[in-house]
């Protein structure tokens, strides 16, 4: 049966009309009525991350290669040695406040925004192993009081959306091995403590046996402050059999003599 052209016509103009736009609006309007939403750095309505934040955020967020000033050491002076740790950008701005809003707002869908850059920088780390040994993707874990408030661990999070897209090569495996210790599980964030407070004492980590000695290990973790952190979870790591080849950070916080952060 053949459609009369009158029809035809009728529904073309339905389709480019006024009408089904403002159909739209409505639509979009009942549902942030139902279920509002706010981007979560500026708070701007109709949008969970609007964007002028999104164009912030990925112009404070760097592709390799990466700058030399987000390239640098943390020291083991157990081992004599230095830990390399590459930023994907410099904790500040729309950045550091999507973050927080990431880690303490629930605002889980960042970690999909985040996963790109942190998969780059994975990728340019890894470098070939001897027989082949396929280099391990460790996050440094939260505490069991921050885990139990948000509900997830943001930097395995950013991992897994970095799996799921393809973005981490096929020479990274991602593994949870790194825990905190019973005496360090319940403790609050590394962010609440003094510098020496995170600088002394036994390392919080311990991790799991490597069944090869010497597996390669790149370790991953959101915010760079003192690299105390970093400096446990490798030690952690070492005395577990692992090489750890070096580290990567979402975000570096600027040294206090660079001035304020805005």
């Amino acid at each position: 049966m053949e459609i009369p052209q009158e029809y035809l016509r009728f529904l073309d103009e339905l389709c480019c009309s006024r009408s089904l736009r403002w159909l739209g609006f409505g639509t979009r309007e009942l549902a942030n009525f139902l279920l509002p939403a706010s981007c979560a750095v500026c708070g701007r309505a109709d949008f969970r991350l609007c964007p002028e934040c999104r164009s912030e955020i990925q112009r404070q967020l760097s592709l390799p290669p990466l700058p030399d000033n987000q390239h640098l050491y943390v020291e083991l002076p157990a081992l004599g040695l230095q830990l390399p740790v590459t930023s994907c950008g410099t904790y500040g701005k729309a950045l550091a406040r999507g973050l927080l809003a990431y880690k303490n707002k629930q605002r889980y869908f960042l970690g999909a925004v985040f996963a790109p850059y942190l998969a780059a920088a994975l990728n340019a780390g890894c470098i070939p192993q001897r027989q082949n040994l396929p280099t391990l993707v460790v996050p440094v874990p939260s505490s069991l009081k921050a885990t139990a408030q948000r509900g997830y661990s943001p930097v395995m999070t950013m991992l897994e959306h970095g799996q799921a897209r393809g973005l981490l090569s096929a020479a990274l495996q991602c593994r949870s091995l790194l825990h905190y210790r019973l005496g360090s599980a319940l403790g609050g964030a590394q962010k609440t403590k003094s510098g020496s407070d995170r600088r002394g004492g036994q390392t919080h980590f311990v991790a799991e046996r490597a069944s090869t000695i010497g597996q390669p290990v790149i370790l991953v973790d959101d915010v760079l402050t003192t690299g105390s952190t970093l400096r446990h979870a490798a030690m952690a790591c070492h005395e577990a059999g692992y090489d750890v080849t070096c580290a990567v950070v979402l975000a570096l916080t600027k040294p206090p003599n660079t001035g304020p952060e805005q």
